[in-house]
């Protein structure tokens, strides 16, 4: 068995789900523990010690891993698309061949309920679902057996994810299959499910019903941290200056205990191809126009670099150096450090709820979003640093 489920170490685990979807006897169930993450929990009378479970999990096991052979900052030419992504929307770009191939898409989506939940398929209307940051850990139970079942018919899958995510899913798979495309993301940490679900109820309770919530929207504030969320007759603008939800998760207060040690904190990738934003891009190609976004893009090996090559006729591209990315992305060098009050944040959000700890511990600036529209990034960036520290870890 694992070394979570037998010292229950949460920075022991990932909650990647592989050991759940490995057993051969349905041993072990994923649990909320009282932060609300999900974690593995055995069912000893099933057990038969096999060792699976043990034998796939990354948080115990050297990972395969690559340094990337190319960097690009690219961005997707389809405008519609792009606008409704958070960066430079890859994503759709790389999602939209896989489909047309008759492929297989996998990725996060908020579902009616706004539970953040991978899903297989091939529907492009639920292809554009994938689409923008969901700052939260998504529950991908079931996930792997699915796309086993499709590689095995033959198809063709794209699987985006955290870096642990795609880790785990490698690992359940036991084999390298050539029709798969893995893309994970430079992440920065993931709060828990429960986490979201009580902001969302509280704001809801005070503000009236949330139908839909974006940590980005570039249509109504551009390429930042800005996003929005809809109510049933308004929709309104958030951000780390208005949201404490917001705020946490960019200050690293609130992400699962073993993000604060990720060993996929690094240059050394699991995926055939990495993206996220390439904040620092105007520092790098000075004369670029980035107003809609640039992702940057790390290509990790020769299958990445192959699929990558098949659908830049759809993409603005140029080659950069991983240093540059490196700098605009700390999380590609290190984890971010835990916060000494993470604990009792989600302590106290339990016992008072959300909105006594706004009142109390979290001071909007309310200034701060006429200064993100109005002020240039170069000085905006500056001010943010200096008032909420990086950001980028």
């Amino acid at each position: 068995m694992t070394e979570y489920i037998r010292f229950k170490d949460p920075s022991k685990c990932y909650g990647c789900n592989a050991c759940v979807q490995i057993c051969p006897r349905a041993a072990i169930l994923m649990e909320p523990n009282d932060e609300g993450f999900l974690y593995p929990i055995l069912d000893a009378a099933k057990c038969i010690n096999c060792g699976l479970c043990a034998k796939i999990c990354p948080a115990e096991n050297i990972s395969s891993t690559n340094i990337p052979m190319k960097v690009y900052a690219a961005q997707d030419k389809n405008l519609p698309a792009l606008l409704d992504s958070s960066s430079g929307g890859l994503f759709s770009t790389f999602a939209e061949r896989i489909i047309s191939d008759n492929g297989y898409v996998v990725g996060c989506i908020f579902n009616e309920e706004l539970k953040a939940v991978h899903i297989l398929t091939n529907r492009k209307e639920l292809v554009e679902k994938m689409r923008g940051s969901k700052y939260v850990q998504s529950d991908i139970r079931g996930i792997y057996n699915q796309i086993k079942t499709c590689l095995l018919a033959g198809n063709r899958v794209l699987f985006t994810g955290t870096p642990c995510q795609v880790d785990g899913l490698k690992r359940f798979l036991c084999k390298d299959y050539e029709t798969l495309i893995t893309v994970d993301l430079i992440c920065h940490g993931v709060p828990s499910p429960l986490l979201l679900s009580d902001y969302l109820k509280s704001v809801s309770e005070r503000k009236g019903k949330v139908i839909d919530i974006r940590f980005r929207d570039k249509k109504r504030n551009g390429w930042c941290s800005q996003g929005s969320i809809s109510y049933n007759n308004r929709v309104k603008t958030i951000s780390p200056y208005n949201s404490s939800y917001y705020y946490y998760y960019l200050q690293n207060s609130v992400s699962r205990v073993c993000c604060y040690s990720c060993k996929y904190s690094s240059i050394k990738r699991v995926s055939d191809i990495t993206i996220g934003d390439y904040w620092n891009i105007e520092t790098v190609i000075p004369k670029i126009n980035s107003k809609n976004g640039y992702s940057v893009c790390l290509i990790n090996t020769i299958r990445g670099n192959k699929f990558f090559d098949g659908v830049k006729d759809k993409l603005y591209y140029y080659e950069t150096t991983l240093e540059d990315a490196v700098k605009g992305n700390g999380n590609l060098s290190s984890p971010c450090p835990m916060p000494s009050d993470r604990k009792d944040i989600y302590y106290r959000i339990k016992k008072e709820g959300w909105a006594q700890v706004e009142k109390t511990e979290f001071k909007p600036k309310k200034f701060l979003p006429f200064i993100q529209k109005c002020v240039p990034k170069s000085i905006k960036r500056g001010i943010k640093k200096i008032l909420f520290g990086d950001g980028q870890c």
